[in-house]
């Protein structure tokens, strides 16, 4: 299988160096197809500076696959440096707080993270198969058990212990990998994250989009090394639903062919999902000063299950395409700030 994924992976570079140096406009097409399947009303829209996105089609009920791309003014050079000042890159009305780990992770990495008064009450009740936030279930006892619920300490308390386990996360998974993380305890049943993250690791419909080595060493981290990536570990709170949402992630950069690549792993998320991958790139546009950045989000998603599991699908693909366009418009403009655009 291995050897299958080479193979594709190598097809996917052979057309890319096959592009002209210096494409007319009017034969961006086959450029632009070849990596993103674009329409010509999508090509048109690119021109103007405008954001394409789309839903893709899913194996099963369970997960949301979202796809865009837009044109930017901008040097692999110079969207690389960005990516790597993650809090800055991320930075948007959406994230409400975000810092980086370093190596090893501490509390003073956490800080600066509040913990939402909502989730707050939500932990003073939560057990093992009701819990208004994704927790294995010995870290829902300890923090049930040890917090001073109702006591002037409370609030502190109740954040100093998110904190000291968003860090025991961090390092379990840097020595470890996600087999090592335990099980989300928050309902009966749950896959473990290893597991769910694994069922996202897929060839794509954009073959660009699909780098089969990239993911294996998300898979397989720390296990598996690869030559030339660049790993980012960062946590953030952002606004989601109804509820914020704090998370985990494992970012990697690579610069190769030509191309620059990003992928980002879920490590841990306190709300909505099972499991998430991003995938983007910076392809330059041949003999031109410009770029398309894209970006594949797959995840799935804890309550896409049940009676109302296809309304809740078709909501939350909406809202993941719509996001999808803000995202993408808003890294335009980071991009573009100094070039003159």
């Amino acid at each position: 299988m291995r050897g299958r994924f080479a193979f594709i992976a190598t097809v996917a570079i052979l057309v890319w160096a096959s592009v002209p140096a210096r494409p007319a406009t009017q034969d961006r097409g086959p450029f632009l197809s070849t990596y993103i399947r674009a329409s010509k009303s999508d090509i048109s829209r690119l021109e103007r500076g405008e954001v394409v996105t789309t839903t893709l089609d899913a194996p099963d009920g369970r997960e949301v696959t979202s796809f865009g791309t837009i044109r930017v003014h901008c040097t692999p050079d110079v969207f690389a440096a960005r990516v790597r000042d993650i809090e800055r890159f991320k930075a948007g009305e959406y994230v409400l707080q975000i810092g980086r780990f370093q190596a090893p992770p501490t509390i003073q990495d956490v800080a600066a993270l509040t913990l939402d008064p909502g989730d707050r009450e939500s932990l003073r009740d939560c057990r093992p198969g009701s819990c208004g936030l994704r927790l294995p279930a010995a870290v829902m006892d300890r923090l049930r058990t040890t917090i001073p619920w109702g006591q002037p300490g409370e609030i502190e308390a109740a954040g100093a212990a998110m904190r000291q386990f968003l860090v025991e996360e961090t390092r379990t998974y840097l020595a470890e990998g996600s087999a090592a993380l335990a099980t989300y305890a928050d309902r009966q049943t749950s896959v473990p994250r290893a597991v769910a993250f694994r069922q996202l690791l897929r060839p794509s419909a954009f073959p660009a989009e699909y780098q089969p080595d990239l993911f294996h060493f998300l898979d397989e981290f720390p296990r598996a090394p690869l030559e030339g990536a660049e790993s980012m570990f960062y946590w953030s709170r952002e606004k989601f639903g109804l509820k914020p949402v704090i998370s985990i992630t494992h970012t990697v950069l690579r610069r190769r062919d030509g191309l620059v690549a990003f992928a980002s792993k879920q490590v841990y998320v306190s709300h909505y999902f099972d499991a998430s991958l991003g995938m983007g790139l910076f392809i330059p546009e041949p003999g031109t000063p410009y770029g398309y950045v894209t970006y594949m989000n797959r995840s799935r998603v804890e309550a896409l299950h049940g009676m109302f599991a296809p309304l809740a699908r078709r909501a939350a693909a909406r809202r993941g395409r719509e996001g999808l366009g803000r995202v993408l418009i808003d890294v335009k403009r980071k991009l573009e700030q100094g070039s003159g655009q």
